[in-house]
This record gives C-alpha cells, structure tokens and sequence, in this order.
C-alpha cells in the first residue's frame, strides 16, 4: 500500500507524516491487499493565526475494481483530524467490502439464494 502524504500551507513535517501513515495503516490493515494506493491531504483551512477547528484531513484510499473512499475530517487539533479521518475511512472501506463480498456471494441464475461456501 503505497501512502502520499502531503501539507498545504503548511511544512510537513516528519512527525506529522509517522503519524498519518501508522493511522492509515492500522485502519486500512484488514483490506491492505486490495488498497493498492492511498492519498493523504492536510490543509489549514482559515490560514495561519486565526483558531478554531481549521485543521483538515481528507483521506482518499483507491481500492481493487475502480472503487474508491474518501473520508474527510475538521478538528483545531490536526492530530485528532488525522484520527477522525482514519476512522471514517475504515468505516467506509468496511462497508465497501462488505459490499463486494454480497455481490460475490449471489446466486445469478437464482436470484434470491446465496452461493454455497
């Protein structure tokens, strides 16, 4: 799984980038084999010197057969963004993969029954 890390307007630097890729790789672990590439994007929001939550996340994980999830996260902390981010985008490749493990187990010529195991 390769993970692009990148800061805008800001420096990034290499406690943000361990940070970023431990979470992505703990919350993507369970499809790491399908999820051949993933894009970590953190931005300040209001620019610097003003507060509030204004740091963002969004993280974009390209998964097998043209799909992908996006999760995006706002906290004054960029640390927690990074968390919230991950989190949401465990959720969504969960349900994705849940998805695709649904249509893999149909029946196509009797609709309505499971493929035995």
């Amino acid at each position: 799984m390769l993970i692009d890390t990148r800061a805008i307007g800001f420096p990034l630097t290499e406690a943000i980038l361990r940070h970023a890729e431990a979470r992505v790789e703990v919350a993507l672990g369970f499809v790491a084999r399908h999820v051949p590439r993933v894009t970590v994007r953190v931005d300040d929001v209001n620019g610097e010197g003003r507060g509030g939550a204004d740091k963002r996340c969004r993280i974009v994980a390209a998964l097998r057969h043209h799909r992908t999830v996006a999760a995006e996260a706002v906290h004054a902390d960029l640390y927690a963004a990074i968390d919230a981010a991950a989190a949401k985008v465990r959720h969504a490749a969960l349900r994705q993969a849940k998805r695709l493990l649904a249509l893999q187990r149909k029946d196509r010529q009797r609709p309505g029954t499971l493929v035995p195991a």
